[in-house]
């Protein structure tokens, strides 16, 4: 399906959360230029959404946008699967070729196999490639573009990503947030998918009440988006009265404990801190509580099972007890 160009492809991406709009404006700028885009986020997050809209905003919007998945490339097959093959047998379009004018999705691109990044980044370097069993050069015009659910560096550090790939593709980067740092969009993407659910369906939009919103909006969504529409599509499918039920969701329990422990954790939590900061935070706020009920460094030290000077040391740091 191609895009008009008086089409704002972006515009199904909803969002008022301030971290997700300011994704959707650097796609857009970047969706404008050739250069090798990265996507990266967990699972769910609506990775290749956003590569989508970006192919359908660019001026390839009228040529193929192919979504490949770099795990499920067998591994021997992985260099035809990419760049074709000529042989005895005759001849085999490989993905880059068969997308040309267009753009590839690379899903998972840290998943191909080290000799084949090193090929990719010749590919990224000038559009040329030669298929398994010939000498002859290839020339084929796409936008590529590749995800990866962690950061591409954690990769590297593990052996599994070129370095020298690392930097062709850390140029254009977005990061997705997750869902549960978006829970201001929870209304407007619940309301979205029953729409889309619900025309799907055959069946009128079921009513969405303030109880079960509230529900979904203090789940933690470890599967991101891709999770609450499966939950909200069983949830229609099984809807009697046209109400949607929390039952009908097949969402595991919520474990209160867990969303207390976070919370707690989230005092700590400044934009910018460093892991040293907010320990110091937790530990100061952690003598404060026991400088109470023991007033001496003597006592507290024995309370906490340390040092009587590491305990006046930490005292003097962070201000606490006798100027």
């Amino acid at each position: 399906m191609t895009t008009s160009k008086n089409t704002d492809p972006f515009a199904q991406i909803v969002s008022q959360n301030p971290r997700m709009q300011e994704v959707i404006e650097k796609a857009k700028k970047f969706a404008l230029l050739d250069a090798p885009l990265l996507i990266q986020g967990e699972t769910g997050t609506g990775k290749e959404v956003i590569a989508k809209a970006c192919h359908d905003f660019s001026e390839r919007r009228d040529h193929t946008f192919l979504a490949v998945n770099c795990a499920g490339i067998p591994g021997e097959d992985a260099e035809t699967e990419m760049f074709g093959r000529r042989n005895k047998d005759g001849e085999f379009i490989g993905f880059f070729e068969y997308a040309d004018g267009g753009t590839v999705l690379l899903d998972g691109v840290e998943e191909l196999p080290l000799t084949l990044q090193a090929k990719l980044l010749r590919f990224l370097s000038d559009g040329t490639f030669r298929r398994v069993g010939e000498e002859e050069e290839h020339y084929a015009n796409v936008r590529v573009i590749c995800t990866a659910q962690q950061p591409l560096q954690h990769y590297v550090e593990q052996g599994k990503m070129r370095n020298d790939l690392f930097h062709r593709l850390n140029v254009l980067s977005l990061t997705l947030p997750l869902l549960r740092e978006r829970q201001e969009d929870i209304a407007l993407l619940s309301h979205q998918f029953i729409q889309e659910i619900s025309e799907k369906l055959g069946i009128f939009p079921p009513h969405l009440d303030e109880h079960l919103l509230r529900y979904l909006q203090d789940y933690p969504w470890p599967g991101n988006l891709r999770e609450l529409y499966n939950a909200l599509y069983r949830a229609c499918s099984l809807c009697q009265n046209n109400r949607l039920k929390i039952e009908d969701l097949g969402l595991a329990p919520q474990n209160s404990h867990g969303q207390e422990t976070a919370s707690f954790i989230d005092e700590f939590i400044t934009e910018g801190s460093t892991l040293d900061e907010m320990v110091g935070r937790f530990e100061a706020a952690v003598l404060h509580k026991f400088y109470a009920k023991y007033p001496s460094s003597r006592k507290l030290a024995t309370r906490l099972g340390v040092s009587h000077t590491a305990i006046a040391n930490k005292l003097r740091q962070y201000g606490i007890g006798k100027s």
